[in-house]
């Protein structure tokens, strides 16, 4: 048997088939659920349910920060011949795709337009617009897909895959417990972050950065990504205790990262 750490991001065009019509199925139950009633009788019916403890969801919203998920993917691609040009070309995309459609739509948020009343908000939600689609849930997506593409040997090992699965969809369905999205966003997000993770393995075939970021060269900008990254979630991270031991593990995994690299880097300079 082959180590999971060892398997380069190839997938059967049959395995990509599924793989898109389940984001495509995502996205067209979105579209229905926004022009449903269900949309706003799902986030109620959540709001109306004692979910636990608001430090526990305001923990877990977290893992969809992009800054977060980017870094994440840094570290954990490390044996991946490709995690670094994946993980690169998906941030880039989701930050594109993501800010225009949601000044395409310009969805208002439930605290926008519903009595505060109504809803059990945990954190610090926006109320503002640009809802549609959910960022997070676009990111937690894409994280959970590219992890996957890295490391294909996970779609045979069900005990780390469907963890991994069930992990993003908690993540992604937690921005609807917050009270920072509708359920439509949440579906949106996820259909998304299926494309672009599909997107981001096809474009590296066509235009490869992999040789480059397995450079010297590469890897110093890697670390220098990976210490901003770090230093960036530390800084920038919500008031609420369980948000800050989030970011605070992820900026430790990342320190970790760039330590590694940079021993790597040190190692290719000595070689040279």
């Amino acid at each position: 048997m082959r180590p999971l750490f060892s398997s380069s991001p190839r997938m059967t065009a049959r395995s990509q088939g599924m793989w898109l019509s389940l984001a495509s199925l995502c996205l067209l139950m979105a579209w229905g659920l926004w022009h449903s009633a269900w949309n706003k009788d799902i986030l109620l019916a959540v709001h109306a349910t004692d979910m636990g403890p608001a430090a526990l969801w305001i923990f877990v919203t977290q893992w969809g920060d992009a800054a977060l998920v980017l870094l994440l993917l840094l570290a954990v691609g490390r044996s991946s011949r490709r995690g670094a040009a994946l993980a690169l070309k998906g941030f880039l995309m989701g930050s594109v795709v993501s800010p225009l459609l949601k000044l395409w739509w310009s969805v208002p948020r439930p605290l926008a337009v519903l009595d505060v009343s109504l809803l059990n908000p945990m954190g610090n939600p926006p109320g503002s617009a640009n809802a549609m689609p959910s960022g997070h849930a676009l990111a937690a997506s894409t994280l959970v897909c590219l992890i996957i593409l890295m490391y294909p040997q996970l779609l045979r090992r069900k005990a780390l895959l469907w963890p991994l699965i069930l992990g993003g969809l908690v993540v992604a369905f937690s921005r609807v417990v917050v009270g920072a999205h509708w359920p439509a966003d949440v579906l949106a997000g996820i259909g998304l972050g299926g494309w672009i993770a599909w997107l981001s393995l096809r474009l590296e075939w066509l235009w490869p950065w992999a040789p480059f970021l397995s450079t010297r060269s590469g890897n110093v900008l890697l670390l220098v990504l990976e210490l901003g990254l770090s230093i960036y979630l530390v800084v920038n991270a919500p008031p609420e205790n369980s948000a800050r031991i989030a970011m605070g593990l992820v900026a430790v995994l990342g320190l970790l990262s760039a330590f590694s690299r940079y021993m790597d880097v040190r190692h290719q300079g000595l070689v040279k």
